[in-house]
């Protein structure tokens, strides 16, 4: 929470910024309640024409031992109105925010698995995609044939040739070893 705005950090480490003034200023919190059960299922932010700019997750945010302060502190820091809306989801809606305009932004502000994280920010995605550490090493792949030759220019390409193989695929490969090995571990309960 800043002075000027609020900032939420998702999932990915992305950063939202929602600004306390102006039109789109934050202007309220509407917490969202199952209609049946009366529980909370997440918190709308919106802004002053009544649209919501940011959907949290009641689970992810709000609820657990510290949930209360968590949301007390929010409420406090705000300091804009707060309203309860009872929010009727479809049986068939597995998670509840599915058929929700912000269904993407709850998604993000929720936990994800490894997999789907990674997918998402992995450091190769570029230009060329998620192919971009093959690209390089195939087309390099054609002068390690020089080797095995006497010339001397040829035997350095192909050692430049091996030497860019090595240096392209070990950290995709370092990174994708560490990430699956001590990313995709489940959280220990604490």
């Amino acid at each position: 929470m800043l002075a000027h705005d609020l900032v939420l950090t998702n999932a990915l480490g992305e950063e939202r910024w929602l600004g306390r003034a102006g039109a789109h200023g934050v202007a309220r919190l509407v917490r969202l309640v199952d209609a049946t059960t009366g529980d909370p299922l997440g918190v709308e932010v919106r802004d002053r024409r009544g649209e919501a700019r940011a959907l949290l997750p009641w689970c992810f945010w709000f609820a657990g031992p510290q949930g209360s302060d968590g949301w007390a502190a929010l409420v406090g820091a705000l300091g804009v109105p707060v309203s309860d809306e009872k929010y009727r989801q479809s049986r068939a809606a597995q998670p509840w925010w599915q058929g929700h305009q912000l269904a993407r932004d709850a998604r993000k502000m929720s936990p994800m698995e490894g997999k789907a994280a990674r997918k998402q920010i992995g450091w190769y995605r570029s230009v060329v995609g998620a192919n971009e550490p093959v690209v390089l090493p195939f087309f390099s792949a054609l002068l390690l044939f020089g080797l095995f030759s006497d010339v001397l220019p040829a035997f350095l390409a192909g050692l430049l040739s091996a030497l860019t193989i090595v240096l392209s695929l070990g950290p995709a490969t370092v990174s994708a070893l560490v990430s699956r090995i001590s990313y995709d571990r489940p959280i220990d309960a604490a």
